[in-house]
């Protein structure tokens, strides 16, 4: 999605949507940051360690869809924004000025190359976010002290709003996903 330069301490966040991002710019870096740089990290940046949150694709999907439904208004059904998701011909770049343009952008796949997933020095997992946390400040010297889950939906799991064979589109859709991310298939 979108790439932000920490400061103090200095690295770079790979921001992939729905992964607890937001809450790590704006909670444990308070707002000191640059970007974001959409589709790559600028060569001006220094080189510094990257690092980046990823989530099972099914649950991030179901969260990106309660976003829009709790937080940015979007009135369809689930089944109309997987299409929407799914749909290749939808844009998802830096623009995003229509709402399906917004939906792709927040659900492609975590390992399209738009997200850069693969400059990250070291991956973190969402699901068990405070523990992954304390790792990443660890690493980086960040204080914790502060930490909110910004933009936090509520929303039932993917086995519970997910139909079979929406399951399998899905599937399909962040095979990539499932296989490199090493979460397992349905």
């Amino acid at each position: 999605m979108s790439n932000f330069l920490l400061r103090d301490p200095d690295c770079i966040l790979i921001h992939i949507p729905k992964t607890g991002g937001s809450s790590i710019r704006r909670g444990l870096w308070k707002g000191r940051y640059e970007g974001p740089a959409f589709g790559d990290i600028p060569e001006s940046w220094p080189e510094v360690f990257r690092f980046a949150f990823v989530r099972h694709p099914l649950d991030r999907f179901v969260s990106a869809y309660a976003d829009f439904t709790q937080i940015r208004g979007y009135g369809g059904g689930i089944g109309r924004f997987a299409r929407i998701a799914m749909d290749e011909s939808v844009a998802y770049g830096e623009e995003r000025a229509t709402r399906k343009e917004r939906i792709r952008h927040h659900t492609i796949p975590q390992t399209h190359p738009f997200n850069c997933l693969d400059l990250a020095d070291t991956l973190y997992r969402f699901e068990d976010y405070e523990a992954e946390v304390a790792r990443l400040a660890e690493k980086t010297g960040v204080g914790v002290d502060g930490l909110q889950h910004r933009r936090k939906t509520q929303h039932e799991g993917w086995r519970e709003l997910l139909d079979p064979t929406l399951v399998r589109s899905l599937t399909g859709f962040y095979e990539e996903d499932f296989t490199r991310l090493g979460y397992p298939l349905p």
